[in-house]
């Protein structure tokens, strides 16, 4: 990985062994306006260690640092080849998935996190998730 300018990139990958499979990343951000826009693909040769939701997924967030205090990220994440059946991805089945982050500094060193997103996959139910987290650093 690294930097150019506003820009901060990283490739990463992985071979698990013990699948004889693997997997490889590449994440970018950018600064853009009053936030930064981020983009990640991810392709993996079947389900392994690394990797195993899908054959390749791409996805894009923008993280919005609406005051010095809150910060709004909204994302969408796109899978191909989505889920596994037998040991290996299941071929022609896609999903998508968007969702929304929100941090909050309550004070120096305990911030508030809560995120809520949306999976709609193809031949299965739609599934909305979430949490909430309070974080104290030390």
């Amino acid at each position: 990985g690294g930097k150019a300018g506003a820009f901060s990139y990283q490739i990463t990958a992985g071979y698990d062994t013990d699948n004889e499979e693997g997997a490889v990343r590449a994440m970018g951000t950018v600064a853009v306006g009053p936030g930064t826009l981020g983009l990640a693909v991810v392709y993996a040769s079947n389900p392994n260690a690394y990797y195993n939701k899908a054959e390749w997924a791409i996805a894009a967030e923008y993280a919005i640092k609406a005051t010095d205090k809150l910060k709004i990220t909204p994302a969408v994440q796109y899978y191909d080849n989505y889920g596994v059946t037998a040991g290996e991805f299941n071929d022609d089945v896609s999903a998508w998935k968007a969702g929304v982050t929100i941090d909050y500094q309550i004070v120096d060193n305990l911030a508030a996190k809560v995120s809520v997103q949306y999976l709609d996959p193809d031949n299965a139910a739609d599934v909305t998730s979430g949490y909430f987290r309070l974080q104290r650093a030390f």
